[in-house]
């Protein structure tokens, strides 16, 4: 009975907010769309993941702000235009004020509604309600000022719900590129599964190219790496017309701490092609050099008779370190000495070259300390983030 009066008095809020929005068709449509769905999804509570019908509220929801988008100008301000949205959908009873409604499942709700300004460009990202515990199914789109309005260049939508193949993203951050010699530009999106996940998921990268007025996006890098979700965002990233570097936190699924990994890439003729650097510190390109494949590896080491130590240490489980002060190395300024006790396993040395800017080599493995290694570094553990704090 309680229940049943609960999602009464719900409905004529609703009724009541649609009333004052009866001049909007768009938000009213998109109002019944969302309230059919969460009486769904209270009729079916065994629901979770996606349905179809959340591209019908994406579609409706992205069309309601592109109606108002007609009239923004060029010059516009997001900010003031983004709490202007929110206002409108928060008045319209549109996202999930009692936790208790929205936790199991946010089916029938929306959340974020962001619009920010990008190199000329209007990024605009949603948030709808799926069956995943806490998550919420984000959606990105692009906008250029053409021909005196604002026009939709690229979208980053997931509208397959099939077991298996949908994978909800929390959007951390979308960017944008200057443009390049030849006018196109590079678009990125990191992100992290929906829901109420541990520390340790998955980091979403994906790159796209655009190119002149009225060329498709091509899809160019797709990749994921795990990351220790120990900040917000837990991955930053630079972007530039043909550079993108991206640094999160990662290792520490098990025992020991975590380390800072860098993902570098170059790119040129719409290929992203992986390069140094790896990690920001000797310690960290340890860990990373201990993590990779051996092909990977190898491009990294002085000699291919490393290999067997690769072999008997390589460590794809993302456990953590037991980590000592690194050490320099007399006489050669440029090597430093890395000793490592990674969870299960012994200690072990390991003689790391330093090369600028922020290339390493592995030089030597051992069991024991490396003669001459005696001297305390304690900037080499030092790195401050290559990657400006507003980005």
């Amino acid at each position: 009975m309680l229940e049943a009066m609960r999602r009464a008095l719900s409905f004529g809020f609703f009724l009541i907010c649609t009333a004052v929005h009866a001049q909007d068709p768009g938000l009213t449509a998109l109002g019944r769309t969302l309230l059919a769905v969460r009486q769904f999804a209270a009729s079916h509570p065994g629901i979770r993941g996606g349905i179809p019908e959340l591209t019908t509220i994406k579609h409706q929801l992205s069309n309601w702000i592109e109606s108002r988008l007609a009239s923004f100008p060029q010059k516009g301000d997001p900010a003031a235009f983004s709490d202007q949205m929110l206002k409108d959908l928060s008045d319209a009873a549109l996202f999930c004020d009692d936790p208790t409604d929205c936790t199991s499942n946010a089916f029938g709700y929306l959340d974020q509604v962001q619009i920010k300004g990008d190199h000329g460009f209007l990024i605009i990202t949603t948030a709808v309600g799926t069956g995943i515990r806490c998550g919420y199914d984000y959606s990105a789109y692009l906008y250029r000022w053409q021909g005196n309005q604002w026009q939709r260049v690229w979208e980053n939508e997931q509208s397959n719900y099939a077991e298996g193949s949908y994978h909800p993203q929390t959007l951390h951050s979308v960017h944008v590129s200057d443009p390049a010699s030849d006018g196109s530009r590079l678009i990125l999106t990191l992100g992290t599964p929906a829901g109420c996940t541990g520390a340790f998921v998955p980091l979403y990268y994906r790159l796209w190219q655009i190119g002149v007025p009225g060329s498709a996006a091509s899809l160019i890098l797709d990749r994921s790496e795990t990351l220790n979700d120990e900040s917000e965002p837990p991955a930053i990233a630079k972007l530039t017309a043909d550079d993108l570097l991206i640094e999160f936190s990662a290792g520490g699924t098990g025992y020991g701490e975590t380390h800072k990994a860098l993902r570098h890439y170059e790119i040129h003729g719409g290929v992203a092609a992986q390069t140094d650097p790896i990690a920001p510190t000797p310690r960290d390109f340890v860990e990373e050099w201990l993590a990779a494949p051996w092909p990977e590896s190898a491009t990294r080491s002085n000699s291919a008779a490393l290999r067997e130590w690769h072999t008997r240490l390589h460590r794809d489980d993302g456990q953590g370190d037991y980590p000592e002060p690194t050490v320099a190395c007399n006489p050669d300024a440029s090597l430093v000495q890395i000793a490592t006790h990674l969870e299960g396993s012994p200690e072990h040395y390991f003689q790391v070259r330093r090369r600028a800017p922020l290339q390493f080599v592995m030089m030597d493995i051992g069991n024991r300390p490396f003669a001459g290694c005696t001297r305390p570094d304690p900037d080499a553990d030092k790195q401050p983030s290559l990657i400006p704090a507003n980005r």
